[in-house]
C-alpha cells in the first residue's frame, strides 16, 4: 500500500521505521533543467521480520533501481506519485541504488533543489529531500553522507555541501567535487549549493585552540555587506563556548545568502542557507532592527549545530524541541549582546501581537501538535515563540546555572540521536534533583493560560490576600514561575521573590502597609516570567505607580501600556474621549528619569492598531484609529518642546552599531514621529530633510514611514526620493513596498499599482511578504467593511497556490482573525475561503489552512 499525500499524521500512531539507511553516497550531475541524481544507500532492517520498504519521492522522474548492483525487475517494485514501494526486499541488509531526474529551474515551490538567481540551492526541512531523490525521508533516519557534485565550470564554479571537502577536479570542462559529513544526520539537514558565487572568508579560534575557517558566499556585488554577519557569527561561537561549553565540531563553517527563500534561514550541518536579507547589511542599507535580526538569526542557526543537529528530532511532532529551545538560546544571547530589558520587551510584544492571537484563534494548537496533514503548516509562532517561553519557564524554575548543566547533560547523553521533548525535560529534572510537576502539560495544552487574580483584605491578620486561579486548567494543570515584587504607595520596593505556582490555584498573603490596612502595590509575573494572560483588576493609581517606579524595566513598560489600553477601553465604552491626564502625567515623569535612550524610546512608543484591538478585545478599527490619532496628537502638542529638544540633542548620530548610537537614533525617531502628529503640520519638511541627510537607514526609512502614516502632503516626495536612491537594491526595496501599504485606509489601489511595478516579483517570497503580508496586517484596509481586502488577497492566494504553496498557506493564515470582525465580514471571508477550498489543483498546504479557518466561521 502506498502512503497517501492527504494522510493525517497522528502523534499516537508514531512508530519507528522498519528500515533505515545509515549511509548514503549521493551523486548530482547538475543541469538547470535536467539534473540527474543517484543515491546509493546502505539499507538495514530494524526489526526481526522482513517487511515492505517504502521510499518517499515527489515530483521526481524515475530512471532506475538496483539492489546490490543488479537491475531490479519492474514487477518487483511500484513507483507512484508519492514514492517507491518494494513489497518484498530480498534480505535484511543490502545496497540500494536509485536514479531519478529533476528540473531545478522549474521548481517554483522553493523546496528540494531549485534555482535562485545565479545558483542552485536546496531547502529540505521538513520534507524537501523527497523532491530531490527517493529516500526514507523522516527525521529519525540518520545517515552519513558522501556527496559528489558534477557540473559545467562556467555555470557552477562553486559547489558546496555539508561537512569537509575531500576532493575537487576539473575534467573536460566539468567540475567535480566530493564532500563528506562525518556526523550522521537526517535528510532534512542535507544541503547543496552550486553556482556563480563570491567567497568571503574569516577565521575563529576555539577555546581549545582549533582554527575554524568561516566562509560566507554571496552573489557578485554583495561582498561588502558581510562584515556584520561575520562578527555576529564569531560572537555566537564564543558565547556558546563561554555559556554552555559548546565548541564547534568541524573545521569549516559556511553560510550562503539566497535571494529566493521561503524561510528566514536553515541550519544544515556546516552549511547554513540564509535568506539574503538576514546576512547582507551595511549602515547605508540596513536598519538597526535589521542588524539585530541578523545578529539573532545567525546565532540561532549556529546554535542549532548542537540543539537540532547533533541532537535532533525523533519525529516532526517534536519540532518545538529544537526550535523553541534554540529560539530561547538566541534570545538569551541577544539579551547579553544588547539590552536585556529592551530585548525582553520586544520578545513579549511579539508574543502578545502574534502568538497570543494564534492561541485564541482557529490555528490554536499545542506546542506539541497531536496531528498534522502538512508539516510545513506547523512552523508557527506557537511552536517557535511559545515553545521558547516554555524553555524560558524551565530556566526560571530551576535557575540558569542549573539550566546550563541540564543542557550539557542532555547534549552529552543523546548526542547523535533523534529524541523527543521527554529526554530534554528528564535531563532538566535530573540536574534539578527531582520532578518538575505539571511541566509536561505545557507541551500538550493549547491556548494561552488566563490567570484570574482576586484580592481581599483580612482584618484579623491585617493582610491582603491574592487568590490566583488558572481558569482553564482542566485536564492539563500547569506549573508557573511567578516573579513578583511589593511596593508601597510611594513606589518604594519592599519585597521581591520568585514563587512557584503548581496546579490550578495559588494564594499569596501580603502584610498591609499600616494598621489601617492600606494596600501595597503588587507586581506579578514580572518580565512575563510565565507565558500567561493575567486578569488582575488593579486601579489606575496602582498601575501608574508601577509605570513610574517598577525596578523591572519590562514590567514598568507593560504597566504603562496597560494604562493606555484602559483609556481606549473606557473611551470606547463611553463613546467619548476620556480624560487623558494620567497618560500625560506618566510621560512627563519619564522625561526626568534619565533612562537608557533605547529603553526610553520603547517606553514612549505608542501601540499600534492591532496591539490595541487585541488587548482590549475590540475590532472596530475605524473607532480605534480615531481615538489613537486623538491620543497621539494630544501627546504631540503637550510635549512639543520636549520632543524638539530631544530630537536636536540626538540629531547628529554616528552610523555605527553601538548601544549609544542605536539609542540616539531610536529616541530621535520617536520624537520625530510625535512631532509629525502636530496638527499644524509644521514638522513635515523636517522629516524630508531628515530623510535626505540620513547617514543610517534607520533614520532614512523611519522618516518615510512616518510621513506615509500621517498622510503628509510630503509623502510622495519622500516615496520617490527613497525609490530613486535605492532602486538598484532589491532588499531595500522590500522596505519601500511594505511602507506604502502597511498603514492607513484604502491601500488596495496602491497595492495593485505596486504589484505591477517592474521590480515586484510574485515568485520571490520577500516581495510577497513585503507587499501582500504588509497589506493583510493593515487592519484598516484588509478588514474594510465592504470585504474588498478579503477578495483581493484571496485572488492572489489562488495565484500563489500554483507557484509556491508554502507562501499561499502562510498568507491565508492572516484570515484567522476574521471571525472576530463585525457585520458581513465573516460571511465575505467564508465565501472567499470556500472558493479557495474548491480549487481543482488545491495544494495540501493551502487546503489544510483553509479548512481549519473555515471551521471557525
Amino acid at each position: 500500500m502506498t502512503p497517501s499525500s492527504s494522510l493525517v499524521h497522528k502523534l499516537e500512531d508514531y512508530k519507528p521505521n522498519t528500515w533505515f539507511t545509515p549511509e548514503v553516497d549521493l551523486r548530482f550531475d547538475l543541469d538547470l533543467h535536467l539534473t540527474v541524481v543517484r543515491a546509493d544507500y546502505q539499507v538495514v532492517l530494524a526489526t526481526d521480520t522482513i517487511q515492505p520498504l517504502f521510499l518517499n519521492g515527489e515530483s521526481l522522474e524515475f530512471l532506475s533501481l538496483r539492489i546490490d548492483g543488479a537491475i531490479v525487475d519492474p514487477g518487483d517494485y511500484q513507483v507512484s506519485s508519492s514514492g517507491i514501494l518494494i513489497p518484498h526486499p530480498p534480505k535484511p541488509s543490502f545496497r540500494l541504488t536509485i536514479e531519478n531526474r529533476i528540473s531545478p529551474a522549474g521548481n517554483t515551490s522553493l523546496e528540494g533543489l531549485y534555482k535562485s538567481g545565479s545558483m542552485l540551492c536546496t531547502q529540505n526541512e521538513p520534507e524537501g529531500f523527497r523532491k530531490i531523490v527517493y529516500s526514507i525521508d523522516r527525521p529519525d533516519n540518520m545517515m552519513r553522507f558522501r556527496v559528489t557534485i558534477s557540473g559545467e565550470v562556467s555555470l557552477f564554479p562553486v559547489m558546496l555541501s555539508n561537512g569537509n571537502l575531500l576532493d575537487e577536479r576539473v575534467i573536460g570542462g566539468k567540475r567535480e567535487v566530493l564532500w563528506e559529513d562525518p556526523f550522521p544526520k537526517p535528510s532534512y539537514l542535507f544541503a547543496l549549493v552550486a553556482g556563480e558565487l563570491v567567497e568571503t572568508k574569516d577565521f575563529f579560534t576555539t577555546r581549545s585552540g582549533r582554527k575554524i575557517t568561516l566562509k560566507i558566499f554571496v552573489e557578485k556585488g554583495n561582498e561588502e555587506k558581510v562584515s556584520f554577519a561575520f562578527d555576529s557569527l564569531k560572537k555566537a561561537m564564543r558565547w556558546d563556548e563561554d555559556t554552555f561549553g559548546l565548541e564547534y565540531d568541524l573545521d569549516l563553517f559556511m553560510i550562503v545568502a539566497v535571494e529566493d527563500f521561503n524561510m528566514g534561514a536553515m541550519e544544515n550541518k556546516g552549511l547554513n542557507l540564509f535568506n539574503a536579507k538576514l546576512v547582507l547589511a551595511d549602515k547605508k542599507s540596513a536598519t538597526d532592527e535589521s542588524f539585530e535580526a541578523i545578529l539573532a538569526v545567525i546565532a540561532h542557526e549556529y546554535f542549532h549545530n548542537w540543539t537540532g543537529n547533533r541532537v535532533t528530532l525523533r519525529n516532526w511532532f517534536n519540532l518545538t524541541l529544537k526550535e523553541g529551545l534554540t529560539v530561547f538560546r538566541d534570545q538569551w544571547f541577544t539579551e547579553d549582546m544588547t539590552d536585556p530589558a529592551v530585548k525582553r520587551i520586544k520578545d513579549v510584544l511579539f508574543l502578545k501581537e502574534f502568538q497570543f492571537p494564534e492561541d485564541q484563534g482557529p490555528m490554536s494548537h499545542p506546542i506539541l501538535p497531536k496531528s498534522y496533514k502538512e508539516m510545513n503548516n506547523f512552523y508557527t509562532v506557537t511552536v517557535y515563540e511559545k515553545g521558547a517561553e516554555v524553555i524560558r519557564l524551565v530556566s526560571e524554575l530551576i535557575g540558569r546555572e542549573k539550566f546550563k548543566k541540564g543542557l550539557q547533560l542532555y547534549l552529552s547523553k543523546y548526542d547523535g540521536q533523534g529524541v523527543t521533548f521527554e529526554e530534554f525535560v528528564s535531563s532538566m529534572e535530573e540536574v534539578a534533583g527531582g520532578p518538575i510537576p505539571y511541566l509536561r502539560n505545557w507541551y500538550h495544552r493549547s491556548g494561552t493560560p488566563l490567570l484570574s487574580v482576586k484580592e481581599h483584605y483580612e482584618k484579623d491578620s491585617n493582610e491582603w490576600i491574592l487568590d490566583i486561579t488558572d481558569t482553564g486548567a482542566g485536564e492539563y494543570p500547569l506549573v508557573f514561575s511567578n516573579s513578583l515584587a511589593v511596593f508601597d504607595q510611594k513606589g518604594t520596593i519592599l519585597k521581591e521573590e520568585k514563587r512557584l505556582m503548581s496546579g490550578a490555584r495559588d494564594q499569596i498573603r501580603f502584610s498591609a502597609l499600616d494598621s489601617n490596612g492600606t494596600k501595597p502595590v503588587i507586581s506579578l509575573f514580572r518580565s512575563l516570567s510565565s507565558p500567561i494572560r493575567l486578569d488582575y483588576n488593579q486601579s489606575e493609581e496602582e498601575k501608574q505607580i508601577l509605570a513610574k517606579v517598577e525596578t523591572d524595566g519590562v514590567s514598568r513598560f507593560f504597566a504603562f501600556q496597560s494604562l493606555i489600553f484602559d483609556w481606549f477601553r473606557k473611551s470606547l465604552e463611553s463613546g467619548l474621549e476620556e480624560n487623558f491626564s494620567i497618560i500625560l502625567e506618566t510621560i512627563a515623569d519619564s522625561f526626568g528619569r534619565n533612562w537608557d535612550k533605547t529603553y526610553h524610546s520603547f517606553y514612549l512608543s505608542f501601540p499600534g492598531l492591532t496591539q490595541i484591538s487585541e488587548n482590549i478585545g475590540c475590532y472596530e478599527f475605524q473607532k480605534i484609529q480615531k481615538l489613537r490619532t486623538f491620543a497621539i496628537q494630544n501627546i504631540a502638542t503637550t510635549f512639543t518642546n520636549q520632543f524638539q529638544i530631544i530630537f536636536e540633542e540626538n540629531r547628529k548620530t554616528i552610523p555605527v552599531q553601538t548601544k549609544e548610537e542605536i539609542g540616539k537614533r531610536r529616541l530621535k525617531n520617536i520624537c520625530l514621529y510625535y512631532l509629525l502628529y502636530d496638527p499644524s503640520k509644521r514638522f513635515e519638511r523636517l522629516a524630508v530633510a531628515e530623510q535626505r541627510e540620513a547617514k543610517h537607514m534607520s533614520e532614512e526609512v523611519s522618516a518615510m514611514r512616518f510621513l506615509l502614516e500621517v498622510d503628509s502632503k510630503e509623502k510622495e516626495k519622500s516615496v520617490n526620493l527613497f525609490f530613486e536612491k535605492w532602486k538598484h537594491d532589491n532588499l531595500v526595496l522590500d522596505v519601500w513596498f511594505a511602507a506604502q501599504v502597511g498603514t492607513g485606509e484604502d491601500r488596495l489601489e496602491i497595492t495593485k499599482q505596486l504589484e505591477n511595478h517592474p521590480q515586484f516579483n510574485i515568485r520571490n517570497p520577500n516581495k510577497v511578504r513585503s507587499l501582500y503580508f504588509s497589506l493583510a496586517r493593515n487592519p484598516l484596509t484588509f478588514h474594510k467593511e465592504d470585504g474588498s481586502g478579503y477578495s483581493f488577497l484571496a485572488d492572489r492566494i489562488k495565484t500563489l497556490n500554483e507557484i509556491n504553496p508554502q507562501m499561499a498557506a502562510a498568507l491565508t493564515k492572516l484570515y484567522s482573525p476574521v471571525s472576530k470582525q463585525k457585520g458581513e465580514l465573516p460571511k465575505i471571508a467564508k465565501r472567499e475561503l470556500e472558493v479557495l477550498a474548491s480549487l481543482p489543483n488545491l495544494s495540501k498546504e493551502l487546503g489544510e489552512i483553509v479548512g481549519t479557518i473555515l471551521t471557525s466561521l
